[in-house]
C-alpha cells in the first residue's frame, strides 16, 4: 500500500507525457473493444441469415457459370453444324472426302486443345454407316463407343435412339467412362454427354464428352458440408458432386430460392434456357460450423489485437516522450530563462516547448515568409515550363517540382448536329475556337494557372490547379460552364468529364484516359451531358446470333420489310438496355457496313446514297433514337430499292451464273465449266454475261473471290494458306500476288492493317 501512495502522490504533484499518452491508449483500446464485442454481440444472430444468403448467391454464381459455359459449347457446336465442311460430309461419303476428314480432325483439335472449354473429346456421329470421327482419327461407332469411350448406359443402341429422336440439343447425365482395349483398361473420368444436331435429322449428330468433374472445380465454390446436384426437367440427376438423393418434398421444384427440409438447406435455381435445376445441399451442422469457427476467431482476435494495442501504445508513448525529454533538457541547458514561463498546461513538458517555440517564432516569422515567397514564384515557373513542354512530349509532365500541387482535369467533347451544319456552313473551326476561347476565359477566372488547349479536333481539355485539395472553393465551376453551354444545345452537343483531384503528375495521363472513358458513358439525347462517374456497362447480347443471322439474310435479299422492323426491335432493345451512345453508333455502324458489303457482292452500285453524301456522315449526326430509326428507314429503304432493281435486271441464266459463283467460289470456275452446267458454249456466256451485267465474266469471278477472301481475312482467324485454297487458288504465293492487285497490300499486311 505504501508504493500505491507514493505513486499516487508522484502523478498528482507531476504528470509525465509519457503516462499522460500511455494511459490515454488504454482508455481508447478498452472503448473500442467493447464497442467492437457489443456490435459482434448485436449481429451474431444475424450473420446466419447472412450465411444463407451468401449460400444463395453461391449458387446464383455457380448456375450463371453452368449456364454461360453450356451456351458457349452449343454456340461453337451449331457452328460446326453449319460449317461448309459438315454439310459434305453429311450429304455424302465421309470416306470418300478425306481431305475434309483431315480438316475436320484439325480443326477438333483445335478447339479441344483450349483448357478453358473442358472438353474430352467432340465426336462426328454418322448413324447410318455407323462412322465417327474424333480429335485422334476415325472409328466404326461400335469400336468408339465399346472400347475407347465404354459405358454401359451409353451404348451404340442408346445413341442410335437418340439420333433419330427429335431433339436438337440435350445434355445426359454424367457417368464414368472408360477406355477398354486388349492392352489395357483404364477409366477416362466423369464425363457429361452433350448431344448437337439438326431436329430434322435423323443420321447426323455432334456428341461432345464434358469433364464434368473440371467444370465443378472451376465453377463451383463447395462450402462446408455442402454438395451440387444437377437435375434435368425428367428429374434425371445430371451432375451430383457427391451422392445424394432428393427428398419428396424438393422433387419437380423449379424456379429459385431455398428450403429447409430436416436441418438440410436446398438451395435450387431453374434455367429457362437449358431446363436445368441446379441444386446446392447444405447442411445446418455446416452453417453451425461455421458460426462456431467465426466465434472462435473473432474471439481470438480480439484477444491477440488487445495485446498488440498494449504492447504498442507503451512503445509508442515511450519513443514519443524520450526524444521531448532529451530535447527539452538541452534547451533547458541552453537557456533556463525560457523554461520557466506560464505555465497553461497540466503536463509540464507542453509549458516548456510553448515559451521556447514561441520566442522561435518570433525570431524567424520574416524568414519563413520570404521562404513561402520564393517557393510560390519557383512553383509558378515550374508549371510554365511543364506546359510548354507539354505539346512535344508528354512524359515531360511528370517533374518533381509541382508534384504536391493538386489538379484536376476537364475533358469536353463539342459534336455539331445538322441544325449547324444546315445554318452555320465553312464555321466548325472558327466556332471551336471560339468555344476553347470561352472555356478558357472561364476556368482562367476561377483557377490561377488554369491551361486549356485543344486536344482532338472536338475535344478540349482543361487542366485546373486547385490551392487546396480539400476544399475546392470553386467545385461548381463546371455547372456554371454547363449553363453557359446550354444556350448552345439547340446547334452543338456537349459532352464534359471532369475528373477528380489529383495530387501527383505522375497520374495525369491515366486521368486522362480515366475523362476519355467518361466521355464514352455519354447517352442519347441533345445538349449538354455531364459525367462524373464510370459505369459499368452489362455486355449486350444484341442482337442474338438468331437475329443477326436473320438481319443478314434479309438484308442480302433486299428485303426492307424484315429488315427495317427487326432493325427499330433492335434500337429499341438497345434503348431498354440503357446502351451508351458509342454503342448505338457500332451497332448502327454494322448494320450499314453489312449491306454495303452485301451490295458490293452482287456488284450493286451505291450511287442510290450519293444525293445525301456518305451514310457514313449522316450517322455521325444521329444523337437521338429518333434520328437513328429514320436513318435506318432511309438507309434501309434505299438500299433495298437497288438491290430490288438490281435483281429484277437479273434474267434466269446471270442468276443462275451468280448462285452458283457465289456458293462455289473455290470450286472450278472456269467459263467452259459452267457453260457446260447450262448446256451452251463458254463465249456465247462470256458476251451474254457482259452484255446483260456490264461485267466481263473473269473480272466478276476475281471479284468474289476478293471479296470473300477479305472477309475471311478480317473476321476469322485462318491461315492465309487456307484461305487461298478456300477461294480457289492452289498456292499462297498466286495468291499473294492478285491479292496486293486488287488491294494494293498482301493478305498478310491487310489483315494486320483490320486488326488495329
Amino acid at each position: 500500500m505504501k508504493w500505491m501512495a507514493r505513486f499516487s502522490t508522484r502523478i498528482q504533484n507531476q504528470v509525465s507525457l509519457f503516462y499522460t499518452l500511455f494511459f490515454s491508449f488504454i482508455a481508447i483500446i478498452l472503448l473500442l473493444v467493447s464497442i467492437n464485442t457489443w456490435s459482434y454481440s448485436f449481429f451474431r444472430d444475424r450473420i446466419k441469415d447472412e450465411i444463407i444468403v451468401n449460400s444463395g448467391l453461391n449458387l446464383n454464381t455457380t448456375f450463371a457459370n453452368y449456364e454461360k459455359h453450356i451456351k458457349l459449347i452449343r454456340s461453337i457446336m451449331v457452328g460446326y453444324l453449319f460449317s461448309n465442311e459438315t454439310e459434305i460430309l453429311k450429304n455424302g461419303n465421309p470416306l470418300s472426302n478425306y481431305d475434309i476428314v483431315i480438316k475436320t480432325q484439325t480443326n477438333l483439335q483445335y478447339s479441344l486443345n483450349n483448357s478453358l472449354l473442358y472438353l474430352d473429346n467432340i465426336l462426328y456421329y454418322f448413324k447410318d454407316s455407323q462412322f465417327v470421327i474424333e480429335k485422334d482419327g476415325t472409328r466404326n461407332a461400335s469400336t468408339m463407343f465399346n472400347k475407347f469411350y465404354a459405358q454401359s448406359a451409353y451404348t451404340v443402341d442408346f445413341w442410335n435412339k437418340e439420333v433419330a429422336s427429335s431433339q436438337s440439343f440435350k445434355i445426359y447425365p454424367s457417368a464414368v467412362f472408360s477406355s477398354v482395349t486388349a492392352f489395357e483398361h483404364k477409366p477416362i473420368g466423369s464425363l457429361m454427354p452433350i448431344m448437337i444436331k439438326s431436329a430434322y435429322d435423323t443420321n447426323f449428330a455432334f456428341i461432345v464428352f464434358m469433364k464434368s468433374a473440371k467444370v465443378f472445380e472451376a465453377f463451383h465454390q463447395a462450402q462446408p458440408e455442402s454438395s451440387l446436384l444437377i437435375v434435368d426437367g425428367n428429374q434425371n440427376v445430371v451432375f451430383s458432386s457427391v451422392p445424394a438423393e432428393l427428398p419428396e418434398e424438393i422433387r419437380g421444384i423449379t424456379g429459385s430460392g431455398y428450403r429447409l427440409v430436416k436441418n438440410t438447406y436446398y438451395f435450387y435455381h431453374t434455367s429457362t434456357e437449358t431446363g436445368l435445376t441446379y441444386i446446392e445441399i447444405v447442411s445446418d451442422k455446416g452453417l453451425t460450423q461455421q458460426i462456431h469457427r467465426l466465434n472462435l476467431n473473432m474471439l481470438a482476435l480480439i484477444i491477440l489485437s488487445l495485446l498488440i494495442s498494449l504492447a504498442v501504445s507503451y512503445l509508442i508513448a515511450k519513443r514519443f516522450h524520450n526524444p521531448l525529454a532529451n530535447m527539452l533538457r538541452s534547451m533547458e541547458s541552453y537557456n533556463p530563462i525560457s523554461m520557466q514561463g506560464n505555465k497553461n498546461s497540466r503536463i509540464k513538458e507542453f509549458n516548456m516547448l510553448h515559451n521556447t517555440l514561441n520566442d522561435l517564432s518570433r525570431s524567424n516569422q520574416e524568414f519563413h515568409q520570404d521562404i513561402r515567397s520564393k517557393n510560390t514564384l519557383l512553383q509558378q515557373f515550374a508549371y510554365m515550363t511543364r506546359l510548354k513542354k507539354f505539346g512535344g512530349n508528354v512524359s515531360q509532365l511528370q517533374t518533381s517540382i509541382d508534384a504536391n500541387k493538386p489538379y484536376k482535369l476537364v475533358l469536353i467533347q463539342i459534336d455539331f448536329n445538322d441544325r449547324f451544319l444546315a445554318e452555320i456552313t465553312n464555321a466548325q473551326m472558327r466556332t471551336f475556337n471560339t468555344y476553347k476561347e470561352l472555356i478558357n476565359a472561364h476556368f482562367a477566372s476561377l483557377y490561377t494557372d488554369s491551361v486549356t488547349f485543344q486536344l482532338e479536333k472536338d475535344q478540349i481539355l482543361s487542366i485546373l490547379f486547385i490551392e487546396n485539395e480539400t476544399d475546392d472553393e470553386h467545385a461548381d465551376g463546371v455547372e456554371t460552364l454547363v449553363r453557359m453551354l446550354e444556350t448552345d444545345s439547340l446547334y452543338c452537343n456537349f459532352t464534359i468529364a471532369p475528373s477528380q483531384v489529383h495530387k501527383h503528375s505522375s497520374d495525369f495521363v491515366e486521368t486522362y484516359h480515366n475523362a476519355l472513358d467518361l466521355i464514352k458513358q455519354r447517352r442519347l439525347g441533345e445538349g449538354v451531358q455531364i459525367i462524373t462517374e464510370w459505369l459499368p456497362q452489362p455486355s449486350l447480347m444484341i442482337p442474338t446470333p438468331a437475329e443477326e443471322s436473320e438481319l443478314s439474310a434479309n438484308l442480302h435479299a433486299g428485303s426492307d420489310s424484315v429488315t427495317i422492323p427487326l432493325a427499330f426491335k433492335l434500337l429499341d432493345q438497345l434503348d431498354k438496355a440503357g446502351a451508351l451512345a458509342y454503342q448505338f453508333q457500332d451497332f448502327t455502324k454494322d448494320v450499314v457496313n453489312k449491306t454495303l458489303k452485301s451490295m458490293y457482292a452482287q456488284n450493286i452500285s451505291i450511287h442510290a446514297f450519293a444525293d445525301k453524301g456518305s451514310p457514313y456522315d449522316h450517322l455521325k449526326a444521329c444523337h437521338t433514337l429518333e434520328q437513328y430509326k429514320n436513318f435506318m428507314h432511309w438507309f434501309l429503304t434505299r438500299s433495298a430499292a437497288a438491290i430490288k432493281e438490281k435483281k429484277s435486271e437479273t434474267d434466269i441464266m446471270t442468276k443462275f451464273v451468280m448462285e452458283y459463283v457465289e456458293s462455289n467460289f473455290g470450286a472450278d470456275l472456269s467459263l467452259d465449266a459452267i457453260s457446260a452446267k447450262l448446256g451452251i458454249t463458254g463465249p456465247y456466256l462470256s458476251t451474254y454475261f457482259k452484255e446483260k451485267t456490264g461485267t466481263n465474266f473473269s473480272d466478276y469471278i476475281f471479284t468474289v473471290r476478293m471479296n470473300k477472301s477479305i472477309e475471311m481475312l478480317r473476321d476469322t482467324d485462318m491461315k492465309v494458306q487456307e484461305i487461298a485454297s478456300l477461294v480457289g487458288y492452289f498456292t499462297a504465293a498466286s495468291f499473294n500476288r492478285v491479292f496486293k492487285r486488287h488491294t494494293g497490300v498482301t493478305p498478310s499486311e491487310f489483315r494486320r492493317l483490320n486488326s488495329k
